[in-house]
């Protein structure tokens, strides 16, 4: 037996939040039913290949905001994301105003940067930088 896909959920407090987040800083489309969304509290969302399930829950997750992410601790999970082309999403995000930490080139070889979604979730970007 293998496993053949990972989905993350997030946990979340308000969907709404998290959908127009997701869908506004970084192109994620929503594939769930809109119904299922209101009805449930609950969606799938898609960039590409990648995907992601988010839920609404009453107390939501209760991570610490914002986390000092240039000192690299104190996050419980990093959601860490392959793009086609870091430099150019970095620059959207903050050009849409979106706050994150500065494009970096790591010393085990990748252009970086890291960011919170509104719920406090690590989101981090990486490209090897012989790509």
């Amino acid at each position: 037996m293998t496993l053949k896909t990972l989905i993350p959920m997030l946990n979340v407090a308000d969907i709404e939040a998290s959908l127009e987040f997701y869908r506004d800083a970084l192109g994620f489309e929503v594939v769930s039913l809109p119904d299922k969304v209101k009805e449930w509290q609950w969606a799938t969302i898609r960039s590409g290949a990648t995907e992601l399930m988010v839920s609404q829950t009453e107390e939501g997750p209760q991570l610490a905001m914002p986390i000092d992410l240039a000192a690299n601790s104190g996050w419980p999970t990093i959601f860490y994301f392959y793009p086609d082309d870091v430099v150019a999403l970095y620059e959207s995000v903050r050009a849409k105003g979106f706050e994150t930490t500065e494009l970096e080139t790591t010393f085990y070889g990748m252009r970086e940067f890291s960011m919170q979604d509104p719920d406090g979730h690590v989101l981090s970007f990486g490209q090897d930088v012989e790509e």
